[in-house]
């Protein structure tokens, strides 16, 4: 970049840090429940990391000091994909055993991986912008839950005897009460 200066270059890369920073922390927050929102979080992260890098370096006189703000911004970026690779390896999805709809909303049923467990999440939309909210969270061992819309603004969970219902707001997906029973029955 002949002609700007060095300082304008920090100055360019130091606003482009702010703004993917306020970026990374409306994603982490996740206000309207974005499924991929943790994918997201992690890319802006990364890139976070990169324009830190690049903006220490530039900010550096020429010479080693340089190089070795370059070596360890590599090396942080690195370590971080390594991380989220690991902590991705560790979150199961779980199979889809039933799905009830209602005016593109889903309620479906997710099943446990390794053991007898069920989740109930709600969720609207599709692509990388699918939105998706829990509304239960079963004991393993417990029966298989059954869900309905009650209304576009109720859902319910059936588990066995026992009937639970959340409000949903329509915009941002969040469900309140999120239903986590302690102890199989009511």
């Amino acid at each position: 970049m002949r002609g700007v200066s060095r300082l304008g270059r920090v100055v360019v890369l130091l606003l482009c840090v702010v703004v993917v920073a306020v970026l990374a922390g409306i994603s982490l927050a996740d206000p309207f429940h974005l499924r991929q929102a943790r994918w997201l979080t992690a890319g802006l992260i990364a890139l976070e990391l990169v324009l830190l890098t690049v903006l220490l370096a530039t900010a550096a006189p020429r010479g080693p000091l340089r190089w070795v703000t370059m070596v360890l911004g590599v090396a942080v970026v690195l370590g971080w994909g390594a991380f989220v690779y690991g902590a991705s390896s560790l979150s199961a999805g779980g199979r889809q055993v039933a799905e009830a709809d209602d005016a593109g909303r889903r309620l479906v049923t997710l099943e446990g991986d390794s053991a007898p467990a069920y989740a109930v999440v709600l969720r609207s939309g599709g692509g990388p912008f699918e939105q998706e909210s829990l509304v239960y969270q079963g004991l393993a061992g417990a029966p298989a839950p059954t869900a309905r819309f009650v209304d576009p603004g109720t859902v319910e969970v059936a588990v066995g005897t026992c009937r639970y219902r959340s409000g949903v707001e329509a915009v941002t997906l969040a469900v309140s009460p999120v239903h986590r029973p302690l102890v199989p029955g009511c």
